[in-house]
């Protein structure tokens, strides 16, 4: 009676169709993993901030509507970065120099690093104008989150993200509805424009299949 047994040929062309598949595999894997990571230190910063304006407003003793975060209508950029340098666990205070908390070549404004590594912008970008969604909400600047800070490529879309400063907290840019700067930007030209489509989504899809994803139905390129 003869045993059936693999070849050595065929034990390495087993082998190497599964080194292949592996190596198609583990891209996307690690893609997704880093995007879901991204997306949730997003958000952890940003409820940082938003949790920072509850607790403000309630020390105020103003407990109307606690549905949301408040700022106050009057509240400039240096008052906010003041407001949030006062109350967030911050390991740097870069004011309004440019080195070590948050790189950029096209962004001004007063800037803060938290403890997390995550580096805070805040100026008058959008002072004025009013929410997309509700007309009753004023913008009084703008926030922008670079969740590794100094670290990584510092590039808007990428690890940077950015936020309107309104009377009734933050709103991520590029949101559905969005008509200051549109989501379609997101997927023509990456930058600010896809902050709400990572928090929402959790994915950076906008840079993979840009003609396939949209808000109503298709949520990611699978």
């Amino acid at each position: 009676m003869k045993l059936k047994s693999f070849t050595l040929a065929e034990m390495l062309v087993v082998m190497t169709i599964v080194a292949v598949l592996a190596m198609l595999t583990i891209p996307t894997v690690v893609t997704t993993n880093r995007d879901k990571a991204y997306s949730d230190m997003l958000e952890k910063t940003y409820q940082k901030i938003e949790n920072t304006l509850i607790i403000t407003k309630i020390l105020d003793l103003d407990v109307g509507g606690l549905e949301y975060a408040s700022i106050d209508k009057s509240m400039n950029a240096e008052q906010f970065y003041k407001l949030l340098n006062s109350t967030l666990k911050t390991i740097k205070d870069c004011n309004l120099n440019e080195d070590g908390c948050f790189e950029t070549n096209e962004l001004k404004g007063y800037k803060l690093r938290l403890i997390s590594g995550a580096g805070i912008l805040v100026n008058d970008d959008f002072r004025g104008e009013v929410d997309s969604v509700d007309r009753n909400n004023r913008i009084t600047g703008a926030t922008y989150i670079d969740i590794d800070g100094i670290n990584g490529p510092n590039k808007p879309g990428i690890d940077q993200f950015g936020f309107y400063t309104t009377q009734k907290g933050l709103i991520p840019m590029g949101g559905p509805q969005d008509k200051i700067i549109p989501f379609e930007k997101c997927l023509n030209e990456g930058g600010f424009a896809c902050t709400a489509w990572i928090l929402v989504n959790k994915n950076m899809d906008y840079k993979k299949c840009p003609k396939v994803i949209n808000w109503e139905t298709k949520t990611s390129c699978e």
